[in-house]
């Protein structure tokens, strides 16, 4: 019986935990914005905690120059290109070569006058 709590009460932590965010909840008294009421602020806020994003099409994108957006059906996760050999995000994906807005800046030959 005690097991059968224990996974009951395991199972209802992880479904809760698995809901994202929904906008408009300012008016219900949970903060302003996009926030699960079943989360605590210390947990949500901490940075090994998933951030999910509102996407509108299934695939990968680059957030920045070192942060890919992963987007599902349900929504998308920022996850950062944390290995050392895959250093930049290039098409979506974590790359050894920075793409050509992330690239070094390259300058412009001066002409000697």
């Amino acid at each position: 019986m005690n097991v059968k709590i224990a996974f009951g009460l395991a199972l209802l932590v992880a479904v809760a935990s698995a809901i994202p965010a929904q906008p408009g909840n300012a008016g219900w008294g949970w903060g302003g914005g996009a926030v699960n009421p079943w989360i605590p602020p210390w947990v949500s806020a901490a940075p090994w905690y998933p951030q999910w994003s509102p996407c509108t099409t299934v695939g990968s994108a680059c957030v920045d120059c070192n942060t890919k957006l992963v987007c599902t059906k349900i929504g998308g996760i920022q996850r950062p290109c944390n290995d050392p050999a895959l250093p930049f995000c290039n098409l979506g994906e974590c790359s050894a070569t920075p793409s050509a807005e992330c690239g070094p800046a390259v300058s412009e030959p001066t002409e000697a006058v």
